[in-house]
């Protein structure tokens, strides 16, 4: 929200943030998390009937429940109202609204839906079939190596080195997280399999190590790509978060220990990975044994 404040006219923002606190709490929450996903798609376009109807398909597409997609076009109007500038809920926004209530009713609010190693395997062969070979490193890179999309977002090319006890896998330098916006901790992933040889097949020939891995593509693309890759391989329903929810709950089932997936993805607390992880419990728990 306070990037998308900083894009309005010095004389709106005052009224803009005081507008911001009279909500309730987790309406300010939810109107930040919407307005940041909003900004970053505009990048730069105006809000419109029609971008903001677009933006909203984009939402439906990636998995989103109606209920937060109706949330991310009230936060826009918010923004729009106090900005001074035209409501941009016409009828395009009406019509896209209407169909991501018609279309994803099923969908509720809550974890994004994990995918499994064998469903990220098939998105990356068939990604790697069609030539789409950059969708096939952002499938590998969000599940392997546990990214978030904006970790991706920024990645480098200098981050990426080959492993050297593991032939042909890499190991990923993760500088920039959520939880660590200055950069001041790293750790490293691994990436291996059809992912490292997708990420091998987009790397120029003397890669600057500057370069951003992802051509400086946005954390929602690469979010939005991955989910059409999904669904290129028959996957529906998932985000770019549904990797790194896979990861956990994938390693999980697998017997890994709590310790073990906290390290392999970067996570700080046992308490997220154990969210994340609690339906592959449940299938190891004493129902799925004795009953």
């Amino acid at each position: 929200m306070e990037t998308a404040l900083a894009t309005l006219p010095a004389e709106r923002r005052d009224a803009a943030a005081l507008a911001l606190e009279a909500r309730a709490p987790a309406t300010r929450r939810a109107y930040r998390a919407a307005l940041a996903k909003l900004n970053e798609w505009l990048a730069g376009r105006p809000l419109t009937d029609a971008t903001l109807a677009a933006h909203i398909a984009d939402l439906a597409h990636a998995g989103l429940a109606p209920a937060s997609i109706g949330q991310a076009a009230a936060a826009a109007a918010f923004l729009a109202k106090v900005a001074g500038w035209p409501n941009p809920r016409g009828s395009m926004t009406a019509d896209a609204l209407r169909i991501a209530r018609r279309d994803h009713a099923d969908r509720g609010r809550g974890q994004a839906r994990p995918v499994s190693a064998d469903q990220v395997a098939e998105i990356v062969a068939i990604a790697r079939k069609d030539g789409r070979h950059m969708d096939a490193a952002i499938a590998g890179l969000l599940f392997q190596a546990a990214l978030r999309r904006s970790e991706a977002a920024t990645l480098e090319w200098r981050d990426i080195e080959p492993a050297t006890d593991i032939p042909g896998a890499f190991r990923v330098c993760v500088r920039r997280k959520k939880t660590d916006q200055t950069g001041e901790e790293t750790d490293i992933r691994l990436v291996k399999n059809g992912a490292a040889d997708a990420l091998a097949a987009i790397r120029p020939d003397n890669a600057d190590p500057a370069a951003k891995v992802f051509g400086g593509r946005t954390g929602w693309t690469i979010g939005r790509r991955f989910a059409r890759a999904a669904l290129a391989a028959g996957i529906e329903g998932v985000t770019a978060h549904s990797g790194r929810v896979g990861h956990a709950s994938e390693l999980t089932a697998r017997g890994a220990s709590t310790t073990e997936v906290m390290l392999s993805g970067g996570w700080k607390t046992a308490r997220m990975v154990a969210h994340y992880a609690a339906g592959a419990k449940a299938e190891r728990g004493a129902v799925a044994k004795y009953l």
